[in-house]
């Protein structure tokens, strides 16, 4: 339990994980830092990725695993749009 606190913590503690908190799009590019962060940390996590169509909005879905039974889950939109769902 300890050490899944400190995974959140360090998670959390990310500046570019405060940024994603507080978007609902994003640019490639800091997609793109977040997971280079999760890799270096040894973050466990998985990257899900919709094209857009003329009714989707483009989309990824990041889960982040704190451990077995806790994750973290975001969908971010690469333009304006429906997410789909």
């Amino acid at each position: 339990m300890l050490n899944s606190k400190r995974t959140l913590e360090s998670i959390l503690a990310m500046d570019i994980i405060k940024t994603l908190i507080r978007a609902n799009t994003i640019e490639i590019s800091r997609l793109n830092t977040t997971i280079a962060l999760l890799i270096k940390a040894g973050i466990a996590f998985d990257l899900t990725f919709t094209p857009g169509t003329q009714k989707i909005a483009t989309s990824a879905q990041l889960t982040i695993y704190i451990n077995p039974t806790t994750t973290l889950g975001f969908t971010f939109q690469f333009q304006e749009g429906t997410l789909p769902g």
